[in-house]
């Protein structure tokens, strides 16, 4: 059974305090399944749960708004999971230690702004807080933190590895983007012809 107390108490430390966070992270010893189960997919069932919620105020169907829940989990699920074994296989080009127990952990953890933002904006699907999705760049500065203590990025390669990184995060997420709005927006194209 998942423990939301951890995933929240985490989330808020990574957050308030990431630096010392980071350093207790680094000393545990987790799976990539442990990892993933523990805290990455309670997000994405919050996520999914908070889009659910939100489009429930609009005028869509059921079939569509469970649709874009699924899909909304999907997309979430796919770039964690593909974005942390493609930097692991990248990782001792910047002179990182290539783990994938310890890649999923950097990946994931450092998806935690993207997840509380992602959470808040699908909850208000309002034009102003979609804007609040920049702050899921705060991802970007958890990863750049926690690349050193996890990884044992040097100084010298950190740049690099975070940019690399960052790109094939983004990179996943707008082109699986893509094919999850197709996919949606003929699933939503559908459903205006049969009514």
């Amino acid at each position: 059974m998942t423990n939301l107390n951890f995933v929240f108490s985490r989330a808020i430390k990574l957050i308030i305090n990431p630096k010392d966070e980071w350093i207790a992270i680094q000393a545990e010893t987790q799976t990539k399944k442990t990892i993933i189960s523990k805290y990455a997919l309670p997000w994405m069932v919050i996520i999914s749960l908070c889009s659910i919620i939100g489009d429930l105020f609009n005028s869509y169907s059921m079939g569509v708004i469970i649709s874009k829940a699924i899909i909304s989990f999907a997309l979430a699920f796919f770039v964690m999971y593909l974005s942390a074994i493609i930097i692991n296989e990248i990782t001792t080009s910047f002179n990182s230690k290539k783990d994938i127990d310890t890649t999923f952990k950097l990946v994931i953890y450092s998806l935690t702004g993207y997840f509380v933002m992602a959470a808040i904006t699908y909850l208000i699907p309002l034009p102003p807080m979609q804007m609040l999705m920049v702050f899921a760049f705060y991802s970007i500065y958890l990863f750049w933190l926690g690349s050193m203590p996890l990884t044992g990025t040097p100084e010298d390669n950190k740049v690099g590895f975070v940019v690399v990184s960052s790109f094939i995060i983004l990179g996943i997420y707008a082109v699986l983007s893509l094919i999850f709005r197709a996919v949606l927006f003929g699933i939503f194209s559908i459903n205006l012809l049969v009514r």
